[in-house]
């Protein structure tokens, strides 16, 4: 066979371990590999800045389930990265960077782009590794993809300095690798003395709720976890990638499992709590729930099962295999009265929100702009969300519609504005045939309106909708009012039209200020075809109270 670059070989081994779009920029130290993944059936998707690249890759494992997976050339390319890896540590989210280095005789004598990489992001990497030896490439790719899918899913990076990329290898002699390993393979089963302890609870708990975190997205256990709440007759709450794993419109749909209105009423009454694939954090913690209640908790991590709170049963495993367990081992239950206990807190909650809900006022209440986003949320329908306000409204209020259809900022503790655009463009190239909504604030827009031109390009017709209160709002808010006597510093911003702005690389816009306009507006940007913004003018002074 005739020889290839070493790059070029990368691209089979990543078109076996589910990886379907590189995202990046390109770069002469990267090229080789580029080439390798277009040849393999894996098209690169060029951004405008490579922390969008990143954010894309994630985006793409949480809407899909499967491997993200992103590069930058060397130097600046790679630490451009560093933001989406410290989130994709945070929240555990399967994304493969590929990194470039100058050619190895430039190492360490000022040579264009040159620099040492790898002990950066080692710290943010479940594997960080360099490859000096081109035929041994697809073994040390094949090794990451399975290490970033398998077991707690999280970040690796590969990088290969220019003159290792571009070295020519015939295919033949290479050594056959096995597979990569994913998701579905080699899934751990509990013991059974502990699920059979944790079912003796289920079964005679009278006010139980199930908390499901990203462990259950990861481990693709929607149709398990349909299966066991349908079942017991148990309602449940997610958060972070488990949300919308089962829709919120769901009859058993409980609410948001984090530091929300409806889950603090709720805990206060539960005599059983059910955690699946889930950390403790700063939405959620031990203090949200109520002293000596039981906890069943499930996670495939033996270290972090008994992390941060007091668990009953213990359940070390696979989610999706274990809550399989506990279906089979759990009695069908009647917990009709518990869950109109908690439709109960739901219209409470819903009846305090209306008046501004539904608000006439201008400038327009936050609420109302959310209310209308609702309205246009169903199964077709993907909310990527960003910023900080504007995160903390639609984290709280938009529908989370299906699995993987509902990708937030607020999904790690990590917290970085500028994920919606990298997200919304993952959603529509994994999903083209749904509608992708991404609400973001003014200022978190900043970080990435130049990627309509990506969006432009590859035919994206993305909607935004901009909630645009001419401030940091959240910052404004919590910060600048413990100095009454400063004014705000930094955290005033313009009437900004970004609506033009978008409308000048080619897609299409529109200015809301007043409330009626809002549906409409957003109709007619997905009537356009095209990648649209909608510029909402909000009242600055209200902000999230939870």
């Amino acid at each position: 066979m005739a020889k290839v670059k070493a790059g070029s070989l990368a691209g089979k081994i990543l078109k076996d371990a589910g990886a379907s779009y590189l995202f990046g920029i390109p770069g002469g130290h990267i090229y080789p590999l580029m080439e390798g993944c277009e040849e393999a059936g894996i098209p690169f998707i060029s951004v405008r800045n490579e922390m969008n690249a990143a954010f894309a890759a994630e985006g793409w494992a949480l809407t899909t389930g499967q491997l993200g997976l992103c590069t930058g050339t060397a130097g600046p390319g790679v630490t451009n990265l560093l933001t989406g890896m410290g989130n994709a540590k945070c929240g555990g989210y399967p994304v493969l960077y590929f990194g470039g280095r100058a050619r190895e005789g430039e190492f360490d004598i000022n040579q264009l782009q040159d620099f040492e990489t790898l002990p950066v992001v080692a710290s943010m990497c479940k594997s960080a590794k360099a490859v000096y030896n081109p035929a041994r490439l697809p073994e040390y790719i094949q090794r990451a993809a399975t290490i970033a899918l398998t077991g707690s899913p999280g970040p690796t990076y590969v990088e290969m300095a220019r003159n290792y990329v571009d070295e020519e290898i015939d295919p033949d002699t290479l050594p056959t690798l096995p597979p990569v390993l994913g998701i579905g393979d080699g899934r751990v089963s509990a013991a059974p003395a502990a699920v059979a302890e944790a079912a003796a609870l289920i079964n005679k708990a009278e006010r139980p709720v199930v908390l499901i975190g990203g462990g259950a997205w990861w481990s693709q256990a929607q149709d398990a976890l349909t299966a066991f709440v349908e079942k017991t007759n148990i309602p449940f709450f997610t958060r972070n990638a488990a949300r919308g794993i089962i829709p919120d419109f769901h009859p058993l749909y409980g609410g948001l499992a984090y530091n929300h209105p409806v889950l603090k009423n709720t805990m206060p009454q539960v005599d059983l709590v059910i955690v699946v694939g889930t950390r403790p954090g700063f939405t959620f913690n031990a203090a949200h729930l109520p002293a000596g209640v039981p906890i069943v908790r499930i996670d495939i991590d033996p270290a972090e099962i008994s992390k941060s709170m007091s668990v009953t049963v213990p359940l070390v495993g696979d989610a999706r295999t274990v809550v399989e367990q506990l279906t089979e081992a759990c009695s069908e239950g009647d917990r009709s009265e518990w869950l109109a206990a908690i439709n109960d807190i739901k219209t409470g909650v819903m009846m305090m929100a209306l008046p501004n809900l539904t608000s006439e006022a201008t400038p327009i209440h936050p609420l109302r702009l959310m209310f209308e986003l609702y309205q246009r949320g169903d199964a077709d329908t993907i909310f990527c969300i960003d910023g900080g306000d504007s995160a903390t409204w639609g984290s709280a209020v938009l529908p989370a519609t299906g699995p993987g259809q509902h990708l937030s900022l607020a999904s790690t503790s990590f917290g970085p504005l500028g994920v919606g655009m990298g997200y919304a463009i993952a959603a529509k190239l994994a999903h083209p045939e749904k509608k992708v909504i991404m609400l973001t604030g003014d200022g978190a827009f900043g970080y990435n309106v130049l990627e309509y031109d990506t969006c432009i390009r590859y035919g994206l017709n993305i909607v935004t909708v901009v909630l645009n209160d001419n401030q940091w709002g959240m910052i404004l808010r919590s910060e600048a009012k413990k100095s009454e006597h400063l004014d705000p510093i930094g955290l005033i911003l313009r009437e900004t039209r970004y609506d033009e702005v978008v409308r000048a690389l080619g897609g299409y816009g529109e200015f809301v200020t007043a409330p009626d306009d809002i549906g409409p507006a957003i109709d007619r940007a997905f009537e356009s075809g095209l990648p649209a913004c909608v510029n909402v003018m909000t009242d600055p002074q209200y902000g999230p109270e939870f």
